[in-house]
């Protein structure tokens, strides 16, 4: 599949790409069918613009995530060709992307392409045309501006803040230590944003001394152009395993401007950063790999090619999302917030309920969730089966929901089965093996993982047992325990 990216201006189509679909990022938001808000970065400190090689990592970051969003995994032609891929996965990916410092881009194009196909598992290739056209450096008016705060340049790091319950963790973590953040938040729905203010707006007021401030942006990638009516609809696709590089980019570019002394932070536990699949059937659909340590350590090799001086690390890398959470156990924020966070896959699925964004319950991140909020002994009341019994981890759930590829059930019977595998496993070095097989890691490494691997695993059946107690115990027999072994 061949994807041309139009920046501020549309460009005509070179003979290599007189087939592709097209995304616009134009001057007129309204026309484009990839809309962003990127130029609020750089106004909200009173800028016009920031430096080309930022830029660039916008425009080139955002055209990745258009793509891994809308062009589908599964055939939609009908026929046999080379638009699609083989094993309903595997994407073959074609992107000409405008740049202005193409010189820079050219040199670590390769490496880039394997870092995008080690993060989405598909294969990429990148194709750069020099432009100097500008992204929305307009004159804009500063009332607006002035009304969203002008930020100051006061920080010592740079942090992303999704919402999540990891990256909240993170925000307390660091103010905790004294430390002056700018907060780098993504609006997927206006609920997702009013939520992220609420829970900073708490932090804020509990620790007024120490400066800090938040930024949320937006992308949104539409229907791309250039293909048959017909078909539209089928340009949709559920996996979004590029979005921490988008991400990451709006985080570099805030860092360009206000030049942190340590760089950018992305905290999330070690256990779900790795992501081994839970069976064998989910190696492609369950490994995000959004803060793999192999991700993040070539990326930053990226960087350092581009002259990009600001880093990117996890200070939670090597923790379990239990023992991050145990840091918080006695704080007054955390206490007061956490059921505001959302770890959910889905988090608008409550609105048949009539609830807003609310955690599942039983999708993988929620049930990693309520087993790191189950080693605290936190009972958390933000979950669906709080409203409607029929979403309780227990048998049920698996009879009403089991398909096991699309059912609402799908990620328990993964888990269960992974949970199985887990307590009847007799080899030392099982995981470890399954750690070098999906690769990226040194020998040392997969030690360290193999420990955090093991520690998660023994958060989430501790959690499945608590909830046989609760609910159903006839749920343990699905991990190869009893009644009389619990």
């Amino acid at each position: 599949m061949k994807i041309w990216i139009n920046k501020t201006n549309i460009d005509e189509l070179n003979e290599n790409y007189h087939d592709a679909v097209i995304f616009n990022m134009l001057k007129d938001n309204p026309k484009s069918n990839l809309k962003t808000n990127f130029e609020d970065i750089w106004r909200r400190f009173s800028l016009k613009s920031i430096d080309n090689i930022y830029e660039d990592f916008l425009i080139i970051a955002s055209s990745i995530f258009a793509v891994d969003r809308r062009i589908p995994r599964s055939n939609v032609h009908g026929i046999d060709d080379d638009r699609e891929m083989k094993d309903n996965w595997t994407r073959t990916l074609e992107v000409n992307i405008p740049v202005l410092e193409i010189d820079k881009w050219v040199t670590v194009r390769s490496k880039l392409e394997k870092v995008l196909n080690f993060l989405s598992g598909d294969l990429w290739k990148l194709d750069f045309r020099e432009t100097e056209d500008r992204y929305r450096n307009n004159e804009y008016r500063k009332n607006k501006y002035m009304k969203k705060g002008i930020i100051d340049n006061d920080f010592d790091c740079v942090s992303l803040f999704s919402g999540g319950l990891d990256s909240f963790c993170g925000a307390l973590h660091l103010l905790e230590q004294g430390k002056k953040v700018c907060f780098v938040g993504c609006m997927e729905y206006n609920q997702l944003k009013n939520r992220m203010k609420k829970i900073y707006k708490k932090i804020d007021s509990d620790y007024p001394n120490i400066n800090k401030d938040l930024i949320v942006f937006s992308t949104n990638p539409r229907v791309p152009q250039n293909i048959n009516e017909d078909i539209r609809s089928k340009y949709t696709e559920d996996t979004s395993r590029s979005r921490s590089l988008l991400f990451i980019s709006v985080a570099m570019a805030v860092a360009s401007i206000v030049n942190p002394n340590e760089g950018v932070y992305i905290p999330e536990n070690g256990f779900i950063g790795l992501n081994v699949p839970l069976t064998p059937s989910r190696i492609g659909s369950c490994s995000t790999r959004t803060t793999h340590v192999y991700f993040l350590k070539k990326l930053n090799e990226i960087f350092k090619e581009i002259d990009i001086p600001y880093g990117i690390s996890n200070f939670y890398a090597y923790k379990t999302k239990g023992q991050i959470v145990s840091e918080f156990k006695e704080n007054s924020t955390f206490l007061e917030c956490v059921d505001e966070t959302i770890s959910c896959s889905h988090p608008t699925q409550g609105r048949m309920a009539g609830v807003t964004p609310i955690n599942c319950g039983y999708c993988f991140p929620c049930m990693i969730r309520r087993a790191s909020l189950n080693v605290i002994g936190y009972e958390e009341q933000n979950y669906l089966d709080k409203i409607d019994g029929e979403y309780k981890l227990d048998i049920k759930l698996i009879k009403n929901y089991g398909n096991p590829y699309t059912g609402r059930a799908k990620d328990l019977n993964a888990l269960l089965a992974a949970l199985h595998k887990y307590i009847k496993n007799d080899d030392s070095n099982y995981y470890k093996k399954q750690l070098v097989k999906l690769g990226g890691l040194s020998f040392d490494e997969v030690e360290i993982f193999n420990d955090i691997y093991i520690k998660s695993m023994e958060e989430l059946k501790n959690m499945i047992v608590k909830q046989a107690d609760k609910n159903d115990k006839s749920i343990l027999e699905y991990i190869g325990m009893s009644e009389d072994n619990e």
